[in-house]
This record gives C-alpha cells, sequence and structure tokens, in this order.
C-alpha cells in the first residue's frame, strides 16, 4: 500500500466514523434529556459533581445499539429493491422503528410495574430512580430492554 492509498484509507475511515459518531452522540444526548430530564448544561455537573454513573451507562448503550444500526446501513446495505442508499436509509428507519416499538414496550413492562409499585408516573420514577438516586441497576435493564431489539433488527432488519 502506497502513501496515497493508506492516507485515501485513512480519511475514508475517519469520514465514515464520524458520520456514525455524530448521530448517535446527538441521539444519546436527546435521550439523556427526553427522558431523564438533564439539560446539556447541568449534564457535566450531573457527571462530575454527583457522578452519576446511570447518565453514563445511558449514553454507553443508546451509542451503541444507533452506532450498530448506522455502521450496519453503512457497511453493508441491504440489497433488497435497488440496493440504493434510499432503500438501505429506509430500512435503517424500518429497524429503529422495531427497536423502538420494542424498546418501549419493555420499559412500559419493567418500569411501569415498579412505577405503579411505586404510585408514580413512569418517567418520574425513571428520572427520580436513575438520576436522583443513581439506580445503575435499573439503567442496564433499561439498555437490555434497548439492546436486544437492536441486535436482532441489525440480524434480520438490515440483512
Amino acid at each position: 500500500m502506497n502513501l496515497s492509498e493508506l492516507f485515501a484509507t485513512l480519511l475514508t475511515e475517519m469520514g465514515w466514523n464520524l458520520a456514525v459518531w455524530l448521530p448517535t452522540v446527538l441521539i444519546s444526548l436527546l435521550f439523556i434529556r427526553t427522558v431523564l430530564g438533564v439539560r446539556l448544561r447541568e449534564l457535566i455537573v450531573e457527571i462530575e459533581e454527583h457522578q452519576t454513573a446511570a447518565i453514563g451507562a445511558v449514553f454507553f448503550w443508546v451509542s451503541l445499539g444507533f452506532s450498530l444500526l448506522l455502521s450496519r446501513t453503512i457497511a453493508g446495505p441491504p440489497s433488497v429493491g435497488s440496493g440504493s442508499w434510499a432503500d438501505a436509509f429506509a430500512w435503517l428507519a424500518v429497524a429503529v422503528l422495531v427497536t423502538m416499538l420494542l424498546f418501549a414496550l419493555g420499559v412500559l413492562l419493567v418500569f411501569g410495574t415498579l412505577a405503579r409499585r411505586r404510585r408514580e408516573p413512569l418517567l418520574v420514577y425513571i428520572r427520580r430512580e436513575m438520576r436522583h438516586e443513581h439506580n445503575l441497576a435499573l439503567s442496564f435493564i433499561m439498555g437490555a430492554l434497548f439492546l436486544v431489539p437492536v441486535v436482532v433488527t441489525y440480524h434480520l432488519t438490515l440483512s
């Protein structure tokens, strides 16, 4: 491999990594904002001063899940239809939709049951447990409820 091929490969890798990394970071931050109720200006305080491990775990599993789906779409677009990028991103949308529906169902079943026991609304329960009580165990449970459909759709919907 000569120097120009090495440089082209490096640029390609950097470009595709940024194409996957940036949306996953934004989606993770959006999820932390909407579900956990942490504003971006409060994020540093939650991480550094309060050391809310659940926020780090949420950032991890959301980023992992969406990066799996995005990278699969980019690396091997589905061969259904014309095999175009439009088809690839249409299948990505289907995979995300299926993942989010199954994730929402799992959250409603698991966290809804726990919230009812405490007589709290679902989002209030999640925010209190993860943000204020630093319940890392519940964050990992939520992560599993998200990652299982991601892995399945990664193998089925996008193949």
